[in-house]
Formats: C-alpha cells, structure tokens, sequence
C-alpha cells in the first residue's frame, strides 16, 4: 500500500514539476486558483514522498500531519477539477492560453494534467493506498480551507481595487445583479465544503 502511494505521489510530483515548469512567467501561477492548488500539491507530494520512503525503510508509522497535508492538497485539487467542468465549461472559457506557456507548449496538456491527471490520482492515493494513518484530528476540517479562503479574499481586493486584471470576471458578474450569477459564484465555497466533508468521512 505504501509503495503505492509513494509510487502515485511521484507520478503527482513529476505532472507537476512538468507543467509547472513550462510556465512562461513564473508569476503567474499567483493570479489562478488552479496554478497554487497545483502548485501546493507539488509541495505536499514531496513532503509526503519523502516521509513514505523513510516509513517503507525503517517500518515507521508515517506522522498524522503528512496524511493531514496531503488531504489539503486532495480537496483543493479535487476542487479544481470540479469547478473546471461545471463552471468553466470543461475548459470553454479557461483562462489559461499559449500566452502564459513556453513556445511549443499546448496548454491542453496543461489543462488535462492539472485539471484531472493530478486531481484523480491524487484521490486515488489519498483514499486506497495512505490509509494506514487515520485523521483523527478534526482542526485538519478547518486547516483545508485555508489556501482556497486566502486565495479568494486576495481576490475579490485586488480585483474590486483594479489592481489586476481579473482572471476569472466572477466579480464583474456580479455587478450585473443576477441571481443565477451570484448562486453560481456561491456554489464554488459550497462545493469544497461538501468536497472536503465527503474526503475527511472517506478517510
């Protein structure tokens, strides 16, 4: 089980090192939810490759807090994949273009290893092959919605501020005052809590 996992948390690690890594300007990965929760899956999956190698070694128990981590990254991946199909169209009205990828780079692929090759493995591994350590610690219900609650504060500031350019126009459909607009928006939190909610009962 544990090789397994290890073995799924490199193949997270090398999509990522390997879409990431043709990103034209490094930068932008802090203006789109998909590049942090993608890039903070990166992370977390060498973190959680690391303590898997020394847990197959040594026999160890992997430490509660790499199962609490990976779980973060599984939901705000999972997230990503789900508002990509529901409220992006499955891509119809993506943000990320050949603009923001080296010359040579389909963004496609981009959006088929960040959209769903890392979320479904990554839930794959979560929920089949890290179950050796139970969650027991409910703040882990809080501390995944963290990233996702930073990433939309900063961006409803600095897009009500014009200090960028909007990535998404969720703001600018709102001022048009309508309802179905305004429930769409309110779906994606509701989405990750009921994500997160079915994630945590699983494990």
């Amino acid at each position: 089980m544990l090789i397994m996992a290890l073995i799924l948390n490199l193949v997270i690690l090398g999509c990522e090192l390997y879409a990431l890594g043709h990103i034209k300007g490094k930068l932008n990965i802090l203006k789109y939810y998909t590049y942090l929760q993608n890039f903070l899956s990166l992370i977390i999956s060498f973190v959680c490759s690391v303590y898997l190698t020394i847990s197959i070694i040594s026999g160890e128990t992997m430490p509660e807090f790499v199962i609490g981590l990976r779980y973060v990254a599984t939901c705000g991946l999972v997230v990503t994949m789900f508002i990509f199909i529901v409220f992006l169209g499955n891509g119809k009205k993506i943000a990320i273009t050949e603009d923001d990828f080296l010359s040579g780079f389909n963004p496609k692929k981009a959006n088929i290893i960040f959209h769903y090759v890392c979320p479904m493995v990554s839930l794959l591994s979560f929920v089949v092959f890290e179950r050796q350590v139970d969650l027991t610690n409910n703040i882990w219900t809080g501390i995944v919605a963290i990233p996702s609650c930073i990433y939309w504060i900063v961006y409803i500031v600095l897009s009500k501020t014009k200090l960028w350019e909007e990535p998404y126009d969720f703001t600018a459909a709102s001022k048009k005052n309508n309802l179905l607009e305004i429930l769409t928006v309110l779906l994606i939190p509701l989405s990750f809590i009921a994500i997160s909610f079915v994630l945590w009962n699983i494990k």
